[in-house]
């Protein structure tokens, strides 16, 4: 399991909520670009696939839209959930 991808995207996440929360959306945009890079690196390996790709699809959804608070709560409290638990059932 790639560790370092987990310790480096969860920070990431919320740290472009905040942008979003902060109406920096330009450079929330390009941080939440990054944050799929980093994403599609570790899905193959995740258990819950397709939970996170049907949150990606809403996060998405909420990125069109310009819903940027909706797409921050995701960033910022949803996904790192995620991501945790599945550090936690590596452990």
């Amino acid at each position: 399991m790639k560790n370092d991808a987990y310790t480096i995207l969860i920070p990431k996440l919320i740290n472009t909520a905040h942008k979003l929360r902060l109406g920096h959306e330009a450079d929330g945009s390009h941080d939440f670009g990054e944050c799929i890079d980093l994403m599609n690196s570790i899905l193959p390996e995740m258990k819950n696939t397709m939970t996170v790709m049907a949150m990606f699809q809403n996060m998405l959804a909420a990125q069109e839209r310009h819903d940027w608070l909706a797409l921050a709560d995701c960033l910022e409290y949803e996904l790192p959930l995620i991501l945790q638990q599945q550090v936690m059932s590596k452990i």
